[in-house]
């Protein structure tokens, strides 16, 4: 009996090995019509090469990837464009310009921006819009591509155009975006990269309210996306922290001969005579401050009790001589949770 079980035990594991190392019989076809639809892209869109870049890029696809269903030999591309767009052809082909490199702040962001394409791609979202209008399927589809008669023109034209326009579905793109916030969660990146990306879209929205390509086209409304990504946050218990996706409330401590100085984004909150226990008890302020302080905090939430400053149940700092007392350090602290919020204005940030 125990040898029959070893036997089954194997066989399982062989077929298990077996369907994980068999290739996907449609990749090598959608790398060949993304290839391509490549050609047409760079009759239209100018590449630009900066080694820096594309290696942060392919680092933030090495780590997305493994929560990709498939397993897909991505590429990453610049676009040399002040337009705000990123787009993946099938096969992924990812492009992104230098125009939405500017505005976004963070990895995390890049990230959901990288999550979202990805997810495009992985999901074959261009070759079933294709497929979908020929009214075929997406295998007879890459046989009209691929075997270059007279209609192959038109349909890869029409393939390129849904990806620079993002000319999907609003299923699609809400799918990319549910799984992309998904694959940012998993892979370690900070979610709310996808709550402040979708805050810089209502910006820009409100500057220019009318889109005719890119990023912006045919999908649901901001905020619409900014709820349905908030709504799954909450529902996992993740809390939405977004100066780790703006790269705000960074703290510094700057020391002297005499002094010691502790910064939030350059905006100097406490002061201290330099002597050790100073120096252990900035440090410790320090570190709190990097735990506790949120752009979402509520001014009640920063209080003084007994003395000592809080934030919410935590303990932040004591008062100590020779050190800025709790109630102004409280104080400046409030100023530079402004300043943070300031720089991302369009936020609703008491969540």
């Amino acid at each position: 009996m125990k040898k029959l079980f070893s036997v089954l035990i194997i066989f399982l594991i062989s077929c298990n090995t077996a369907l994980a190392a068999e290739p996907d019989p449609d990749l090598a076809k959608e790398r060949e019509i993304g290839r391509k639809a490549i050609a047409q892209i760079e009759e239209q869109w100018p590449l630009t090469s900066d080694p820096a870049t594309l290696s942060k890029l392919e680092m933030i696809i090495n780590k997305l990837e493994p929560y990709m269903q498939r397993r897909i030999d991505w590429e990453v591309r610049l676009v040399n464009s002040e337009e705000l767009n990123a787009f993946c052809l099938p096969g992924g082909f990812i492009f992104f310009t230098t125009g939405i490199l500017k505005v976004l702040g963070t990895d995390s962001e890049l990230a959901a921006v990288m999550a979202h394409e990805m997810i495009h791609a992985d999901r074959k979202h261009g070759l079933k819009m294709a497929a979908e209008s020929q009214k075929v399927t997406i295998g007879a589809l890459a046989v009209m591509l691929l075997s270059g008669g007279a209609a192959a023109p038109m349909i890869l034209a029409q393939v390129a155009q849904v990806a620079i326009t993002s000319s999907y579905t609003l299923e699609l793109e809400s799918e990319a975006d549910r799984l992309g916030l998904e694959a940012l969660i998993e892979s370690g990146y900070s979610p709310t990269g996808m709550i402040t990306l979708f805050e810089r879209f209502m910006a820009e929205e409100y500057k220019q309210p009318i889109h005719e390509y890119g990023i912006y086209m045919n999908h649901p409304d901001s905020p619409k996306r900014l709820a349905n990504a908030v709504k799954i946050l909450h529902a996992r218990n993740i809390p939405i922290e977004r100066k780790y996706s703006l790269g705000l409330l960074r703290t510094s401590i700057k020391t002297s001969d005499s002094a010691i100085r502790l910064d939030v984004d350059g905006l100097t909150v406490l002061s201290a005579d330099k002597t050790s226990d100073n120096e252990s008890a900035v440090s410790e302020i320090k570190a709190n401050l990097d735990k506790y302080l949120q752009l979402e905090l509520a001014p009640y939430e920063l209080h003084i009790m007994n003395g000592a400053l809080y934030i919410g149940n935590r303990l932040a700092a004591k008062n100590l001589p020779g050190m800025t007392p709790p109630d102004e350090l409280r104080k400046n602290l409030l100023r530079a949770i402004n300043a943070g919020r300031a720089k991302h204005p369009t936020s609703k940030f008491f969540k």
